[in-house]
C-alpha cells in the first residue's frame, strides 16, 4: 500500500487505516490545512498533489479518494483507484438502489429503518418500505457486496495480509456522509472499528452512542444497521444469540429470522467460526419494548482470511492459496442479474488475465450445463481459464507465473 503524507508526517496507509486514534490529531489538523491528505501511490509534483479526502467519523478521521481523481492513482496497488469518478458510473441512473456522490454512497435498501408501531415486527423488517417513485431498492446482501466491490476488498494486490482494520477504513471512506434510506447515512449505520485492547473502552463507547439511537416507544421504532464480523451464533434458552468479533456486546434474534439466514446463506453459514475464513454480517436491530436489541433481519458474506469474497469453501481455500502465494487477483461480485457467467476470481498477473473456475456440484444437471456454458465461452473468447474440480487436491492446481 502506498505512504500517506499529512501533518507533516509519512505513514503507510495500512497503519494510518488499522491505527486511527493513534493519527486522529493529526489527520484532525491536515483537515482543516491544507484540507487533504496526500497519497504516494505514484510520483507527483509538489504543486499538483494526488490528494485524499479527510472524513470524520465520529471521533476520528478516515480517508477518502477525491472526487473526479480516482483514475490517477495507481490501479495496481493503490484502494483509492477508481475506474469512474462518483456519480459519473457507466449507466448510473437516478433509479439506481446504490448510487455513488462526491459525499459518499446514496443507497435506497428494501427495510424499513423507522416503523410507527411494534405490535407486530416480520423477521423481513416490519411494514412496507417507503419507495422513492420509480427508484429501485437494494437488499441487505447487496449492499454489502456493493461497498465491498467499491471499497476495491475484492481485490487483492499481492500485499501483506488484511485485517479488519483496512477493511474498516475503506468501507466508511465508501459510504462517507451519504445517506441510507433518505437518513444520514452515520447516523443509521455503524461499521465496527477492529479491535485494540488499548481502544477498548473507546471502542465500546462508541457502539453504544450508536446503539443507543436505537429506541422503542409505544408509538414507533427506530433501527439501525451494524456491519461486523460474525464470530458465533448460539442457541440460548429462548432464541439464539449473535455474537460478533471486535466487541463484547452480542444480540438476540428469534428463531426463524436465524433458520431463514442459515437457509438463504447456507454456504457462509457453514464457514462461521473457521479458522480459515470470515463471515461478514449486516445486522438490522431494533430495541424491544423491553429495552432488549434484537436481530430482525441480516445478511452475510463468506470471505477469505484476507476479507475477499468467496462463495464456497473451496473459494476460500483457492482465495487463501492466491494470497499466501503472493498473486494479483479479484473475485468479481454478481451484482446484476445476467452475471451468471462471471469467473470465479481473474488473475491479474499475467501477461492476459487468467479466469480461475473452482467446479463442484459435479452431479447436478443445470451445474454442468452451466459449467460446459463457461467452458464454450473462454475457449471461444480464447480466456486462459485455470479449473479446479474438488475433491481433487488444491496442490494439485497448477497456476501460470506472474509476468
Amino acid at each position: 500500500m502506498p505512504l500517506i503524507t499529512f501533518d507533516g508526517i509519512s505513514q503507510p496507509l495500512e497503519e494510518v487505516q488499522d491505527n486511527p486514534a493513534r493519527f486522529a490529531l493529526n489527520l484532525e489538523r491536515a483537515k482543516k490545512s491544507p484540507g487533504y491528505a496526500v497519497c504516494g501511490c505514484k510520483p507527483r509534483s509538489v504543486s499538483s498533489p494526488l490528494r485524499l479526502v479527510i472524513r470524520r467519523y465520529g471521533k476520528l478521521f478516515h480517508l477518502a479518494r477525491w472526487p473526479d481523481e480516482g483514475a490517477k492513482h495507481d490501479a495496481n496497488t493503490c484502494p483509492f483507484f477508481s475506474e469512474s469518478s462518483p456519480g459519473a458510473e457507466s449507466g448510473a441512473t437516478a433509479q439506481d438502489a446504490i448510487r455513488n456522490t462526491p459525499d459518499g454512497l446514496n443507497a435506497k435498501l428494501d427495510i424499513s429503518l423507522s416503523v410507527r408501531t411494534v405490535d407486530r415486527v416480520s423477521p423481513s423488517g416490519g411494514s412496507t418500505p417507503t419507495r422513492a417513485a420509480g427508484r429501485r431498492s437494494a437488499p441487505l446482501l447487496g449492499f454489502l457486496q456493493r461497498i465491498w466491490t467499491d471499497a476495491r476488498l475484492n481485490q487483492w494486490s499481492g500485499g501483506a495480509q488484511r485485517n479488519w482494520g483496512t477493511c474498516n477504513a475503506q468501507v466508511l471512506a465508501q459510504l462517507g456522509e451519504g445517506k441510507l434510506n433518505g437518513r444520514p447515512i452515520q447516523e443509521v449505520v455503524h461499521v465496527m472499528r477492529r479491535y485494540e485492547e488499548s481502544q477498548q473502552t473507546a471502542i465500546k463507547a462508541e457502539l453504544e452512542e450508536f446503539l443507543a439511537r436505537i429506541q422503542t416507544t409505544a408509538d414507533a421504532s427506530e433501527r439501525g444497521i451494524v456491519i461486523a464480523e460474525i464470530k458465533s451464533i448460539d442457541l440460548s434458552k429462548y432464541s439464539f444469540v449473535v455474537k460478533i468479533r471486535q466487541t463484547f456486546e452480542s444480540f438476540f434474534a428469534a428463531k426463524d429470522v436465524i433458520e431463514k439466514a442459515a437457509k438463504s446463506f447456507r454456504y457462509a453459514w457453514s464457514m462461521i467460526g473457521n479458522a480459515e475464513a470470515r463471515v461478514i454480517a449486516v445486522l438490522l436491530l431494533e430495541r424491544t419494548k423491553d429495552g432488549n436489541l434484537r436481530v430482525i433481519d441480516l445478511a452475510v458474506q463468506l470471505c477469505s482470511k484476507a476479507f475477499i469474497p468467496c462463495d464456497s469453501s473451496y473459494e476460500v481455500a483457492m482465495a487463501n492459496r492466491l494470497v499466501a502465494d503472493g498473486r494479483r487477483f479479484y473475485k468479481p461480485l454478481r451484482l446484476l442479474p445476467g452475471e451468471e457467467m462471471l469467473p470465479d476470481f481473474v488473475l491479474v498477473d499475467t501477461p492476459v488475465p487468467t479466469a480461475i473456475e473452482v467446479y463442484g456440484m459435479e452431479s447436478h444437471d443445470g451445474y454442468r450445463r452451466r459449467k460446459e456454458q463457461k467452458q464454450a465461452i473462454y475457449s471461444q473468447n480464447r480466456t486462459p481459464c485455470i479449473e479446479w474440480v474438488p475433491p481433487a487436491h488444491l496442490a494439485s492446481v497448477r497456476l501460470p507465473a506472474a509476468a
